[in-house]
């Protein structure tokens, strides 16, 4: 006869502790299942901000977690995508909205009447058909309406302060009865399959049938405890340091991200109602911690404090499931902050454990189908990424001739190789990133096919000429009706008074 689980304890910090808490009591809790979260000490500064993707509006809404309650007790900003600037000397900054690029002609892709019209003379940038992008680079919050639903896959992802997101998660998780204590690891105490224990410092000891690892790239179990081996991605991510500071707030409100390329990495701005995140990935061999810094301040365009250091590793476990204990988030794959990815790893785990939630306490089948799932999404995000770095254009910079000629893995090189081919996008099993979002970045990256599909040349220039018309007039004139990013926020709650830039 199985057993049940009855107990599950989340060894862990901030996000990932309280999300997966959060989720797990919503999801098992009626059902009998006891979840505690054995709290370590936050690793959150005041300046660090979480970065999310449309899908966690999904998520809030299963959780019960209503978007304009986090917006006002995060001061939260939509997102409508991220501009990538200075990945090329030559060419413009592009957006990768979260949206599609125009519309099907007789039903087919839209990629290829642009390509054929790019080939007779078109110069009107891709990301022009898309209404996402427009609205983002408008600074406008998209009102969705039939004529836009037809048209477009816009949707927003956020920006949200890091420190009133936990302690928004952890208020809602204690509220619908998850357990906490709180305190330093001491000990780990371990079965022959997993982890039968676990200790803090004033004593406390906490014993569960189900132990999920969410102490971020620690790995305080996974990794310390039951010494899952790490495969490192170091050979695609150069960059070795993360530097977080934060600025004034900007004005108006960006309805983006922004990602710069330097010398020796990048740097990300992520606007919130009251200040600005700014995130620097970045290779130590080539500047110090200090220069950094200055630079930062100097590409952010504003004085910027508080930064902060920490080390940086890309890469996974080997098996995030092993006996008892689930890896999730950070503590599974570490992936650089760009595109929103950690976040979502998070957020792939948590789906990932609650749809293979263990029927039986002493065989647990789920782990290997749990194993291949979230491994599959992290490579998948881990070559989304990559792809920023192989196709950058800033030639005649050691960090960047190395990026630009490592090797990429095999599924990536196919994807580049095809789309450079005939631009078409070759989809995987766990992919987070569809067709359109590949489209936005390698386009936007200079990654222009030779061919387009031969079914595209059947439509007359002028039918397609006027097609285009119709398309960029529908974009400008919805733009035009769209509200503002912060009239929208101001709905739930007026941005506080700052300094303007």
């Amino acid at each position: 006869m199985s057993r049940p689980i009855r107990s599950v304890a989340v060894v862990g910090r901030d996000v990932s502790a309280w999300l997966t808490a959060l989720a797990l009591q919503r999801a098992f809790g009626r059902q009998g299942v006891s979840v505690t979260v054995v709290e370590l000490p936050s690793a959150l500064r005041a300046v660090d901000a979480v970065i999310a993707l449309p899908a966690l509006e999904g998520l809030h809404r299963l959780l019960g977690l209503d978007e304009s309650e986090v917006l006002a007790a995060c001061s939260g900003v939509y997102a409508l995508g991220q501009q990538f600037a200075n990945w090329s000397r030559s060419r413009p900054p592009f957006v990768h909205a979260y949206d599609s690029q125009g519309a099907a002609l007789r039903q087919i892709p839209f990629l290829h009447y642009w390509l054929k019209a790019r080939a007779e003379g078109l110069n009107v940038a891709l990301e022009d058909f898309s209404l996402g992008a427009a609205a983002a680079k408008h600074g406008r919050f998209i009102v969705h309406n039939d004529a836009t639903d037809s048209f477009s896959k816009a949707r927003n992802g956020y920006h949200l302060d890091a420190q009133s997101y936990v302690r928004l998660l952890r208020h809602k998780a204690m509220a619908a009865g998850a357990q906490r204590v709180a305190g330093t690891l001491d000990r780990v105490a371990r079965t022959p399959v997993g982890v039968a224990s676990v200790t803090l410092n004033g004593g406390t000891s906490v014993a569960a049938d189900l132990f999920v690892d969410a102490s971020g790239p620690d790995a305080v179990l996974a990794g310390r405890a039951l010494e899952v081996p790490f495969e490192s991605w170091s050979s695609w991510f150069p960059c070795d340091r993360i530097l977080a500071a934060s600025g004034p707030r900007l004005k108006p409100l960006p309805a983006m991200s922004r990602i710069s390329a330097f010398g020796a990495g990048w740097m990300g701005m992520f606007p919130l109602q009251d200040r600005t995140p700014v995130v620097a990935a970045y290779d130590s061999r080539r500047i110090s911690d200090e220069e950094m810094a200055r630079t930062a301040s100097v590409l952010a365009g504003m004085a910027l404090g508080d930064a902060v250091v920490s080390p940086f590793a890309a890469g996974c476990r080997a098996a995030p499931w092993t006996g008892n204990c689930v890896a999730i988030g950070e503590a599974a794959a570490c992936l650089e902050p760009l595109d929103a990815a950690p976040l979502h790893m998070i957020h792939l785990g948590i789906s990932h454990l609650i749809t293979l939630f263990p029927v039986d306490a002493d065989n647990l089948l789920e782990a290997h189908p749990y194993n291949e799932a979230v491994l599959s999404h992290a490579r998948n995000l881990r070559d989304f990424q990559i792809a920023h770095y192989r196709l950058n254009e800033r030639l005649d910079e050691s960090f960047w001739d190395g990026a630009r000629a490592a090797e990429p893995p095999p599924g990536l090189a196919y994807k580049l190789d095809l789309f450079a081919a005939r631009g078409a996008v070759a989809l995987y099993e766990d992919e987070t990133f569809q067709e359109e979002n590949w489209i936005s970045i390698l386009i936007g990256h200079g990654l222009i096919p030779r061919g387009h599909d031969p079914q595209a040349d059947a439509m007359p220039r002028e039918e397609q000429i006027q097609s285009f018309q119709r398309m960029l007039g529908f974009i400008a004139a919805e733009v035009r009706e769209m509200p503002s990013i912060e009239a929208q926020l101001e709905l739930f709650a007026p941005p506080p008074s700052s300094a303007s830039f």
